[in-house]
């Protein structure tokens, strides 16, 4: 047993393996020079940047994990101890995190092979923007977890109330036994303090493996964590643990990166006598010494102008007829000549590498630009198509094309379509799988373009009808000035739905492809079938079919007993009508 967390035989190549403290994890990331380095013997540090993911991933997910590559039965007592820690990325050091789907930073995550459908983690640490939350699911034993069989019960034990602190490492403890068959539990503590306490169904019934890192639905900022001194124990040795005394949040010795780069203007054609302002964000504040460049590939530089003490830096460049003519602009690299220095405040000098970039659209011309006369600009009045607008959705997760597109003859004009009426029971999913909910949402013409999908997440009995009211509009660039087309209306009917069931739906996280040696292997897809109800014509006499139309009736029946309706059912023998009348609820 080791209880040190030790790092041996690093590797952060995809599809590759290592030991953490005695214990086995695969790498499963985008392949990147940052996505997962190794700071030091105790430490591993994750970076995710929009578009990346793992190999089994599609452009919905950010991913850079390990995942442990051997699976904990079921029943067996697990500890968990190890430190957290986020690094800033937005101003004045705060963490922005901007993912609408999730943002898992630590889960046990079932066995899908077993199972035999993907599934989303029985257990799972993660940030909602910039709170820590625990989350826990279960099923009922012989149940079939996946999401959109409706049978997950998610419950969601403890959200951090104050916003997560950057740079500074959190003491997290976990103890779990992951059973929905009796037995199960989940106990967590941060920096010594216990804020969830839970007894009762977890996981589903299958083996587990834990994993971290980052994992999310894909979003625009570029993020990085932090774990170390990563213990997992389980059986005897979970049981006799005792919960160790927080460590105090240290700062980390980490040299501040480059997390993000911008240009205004960020499009269009750049003349001789126009000015570009480059930014760079930087992972924490640093202190600017002397006067550093930019070098760009149009033969020119930007220099420094400002930002010593905060984590954003601005320079700027004039455009000259000496440039070179470029159809995109890029940063080449950075010069720190004279003596100039970007350091944290440890003196510790900062990685510049992350500030090459290329600024597609951002043309520069040696020429000077010629004054045009003003035109005075329009706006006009885009057109709304809708295919049908009555429509229908089957509840608890059915879905309907909305059928809409959008068109105008003014191609400088900004149109977008507003949906109101949208009832909380129901989303819309653009094509790009961008999901939208509320009363009141706005779409670009492009997502519209993209294609718009309903999805009914009604479970109730009854018929609810939501009437959507759509307008299209479209706005002047340069006046602001706006041009509405009449509202439409679409009515969406949801049915009643065919079976009733108290569960909630759970982000899908897909059938997760779980890097596995020895006894594990990789999970695969497995379709989800979805069982269609045998309808049975019975057959007998005209005298029972008739003796049980008319019990049906009268027991059904609240008011006066309608003796033309019934003769008139039992007239027609055997026929379709009476089956019907025979099945059709009376309320």
């Amino acid at each position: 047993m080791d209880t040190t967390g030790t790092i041996t035989s690093f590797s952060s190549t995809p599809m590759t393996r290592f030991s953490i403290g005695g214990d086995v994890y695969g790498v499963q990331d985008a392949s990147t020079s940052y996505s997962l380095t190794n700071p030091d013997s105790q430490t591993l540090r994750f970076e995710v940047q929009q578009g990346d993911h793992a190999w089994y991933d599609d452009s919905s997910v950010d991913r850079s994990e390990v995942s442990g590559a051997t699976n904990i039965p079921g029943s067996t007592p697990i500890a968990l101890n190890y430190q957290f820690m986020v690094e800033p990325n937005g101003p004045n050091g705060s963490f922005v995190n901007t993912a609408s789907g999730w943002f898992i930073v630590g889960q046990m995550h079932n066995d899908d092979n077993a199972s035999g459908v993907g599934t989303s983690p029985p257990f799972a640490i993660q940030l909602v923007g910039d709170h820590l939350q625990v989350v826990a699911r279960y099923v009922q034993p012989g149940q079939d977890p996946s999401n959109g069989a409706g049978n997950v019960q998610m419950l969601t034990l403890w959200t951090d109330p104050n916003p997560i602190q950057t740079g500074v490492y959190n003491n997290i403890q976990i103890q779990a036994d992951v059973s929905n068959t009796g037995g199960g539990y989940l106990k967590v503590s941060i920096n010594g303090t216990q804020v969830v306490n839970y007894s009762g169904p977890l996981g589903y019934g299958q083996a587990t493996n834990w994993e971290y890192g980052v994992y999310r639905s894909t979003a625009p900022e570029t993020v990085a964590v932090d774990y170390r001194n990563m213990i997992l124990l389980t059986g005897a040795a979970a049981t006799s643990t005792q919960p160790t005394t927080p460590t105090q949040p240290t700062t980390p010795n980490v040299a501040p990166t480059v997390t993000q780069v911008s240009a205004s203007p960020g499009t269009g054609t750049e003349h001789v006598g126009d000015v570009v302002t480059l930014t760079l964000g930087l992972s924490e504040a640093v202190t600017v010494n002397g006067t550093p460049t930019l070098s760009l590939n149009d033969g020119a530089s930007a220099t420094y102008v400002g930002g010593s003490g905060t984590n954003t830096l601005t320079f700027r460049t004039t455009v000259a007829s000496t440039d070179t003519n470029t159809s995109a602009l890029a940063i080449t690299g950075v010069s720190l000549a004279n003596g100039a220095s970007i350091t944290d405040s440890g003196g510790l000098a900062a990685n510049l590498s992350g500030a090459v970039k290329t600024f597609s659209g951002l043309q520069i011309s040696n020429t000077p630009i010629m004054p045009t006369q003003p035109t005075t600009p329009t706006v006009t009045q885009p057109v709304l198509s809708v295919a049908d607008s009555s429509l229908w959705v089957a509840g608890r997760g059915g879905q309907v094309d909305l059928g809409t597109t959008l068109s105008t003859t003014d191609s400088n004009d900004k149109v977008s379509l507003n949906i109101k009426g949208l009832p909380k029971y129901e989303t819309i999913t653009t094509g790009d799988g961008t999901t939208f909910r509320g009363g009141d949402i706005t779409l670009s013409s492009a997502q519209v373009a993209s294609g718009l999908t309903l999805t009914s997440y009604y479970k109730g009995n009854a018929h609810p009808v939501a009437t959507l009211t759509l307008t299209a509009s479209a706005t002047d660039p340069v006046t602001g000035a706006v041009a509405s087309a009449t509202p439409q209306t679409i009515t969406v009917t949801d049915p009643r739905p065919s079976a009733t069931s108290g569960s909630t739906t759970n982000q899908d996280h897909g059938l997760h492809h779980h890097l596995q040696w020895g006894s594990s292997t990789l999970a695969a897809t497995v379709p989800q079938t979805t069982s269609l109800a045998n309808y049975d014509t019975a057959t007998g006499s005209q005298a029972s079919h008739s003796f049980a139309l008319l019990n049906q009736y009268l027991a059904g029946s609240s008011g006066r007993v309608d003796g033309g309706q019934i003769a008139a059912a039992i007239s027609n023998g055997a026929a379709w009508m009476q089956n019907a009348f025979l099945t059709k609820p009376h309320h």
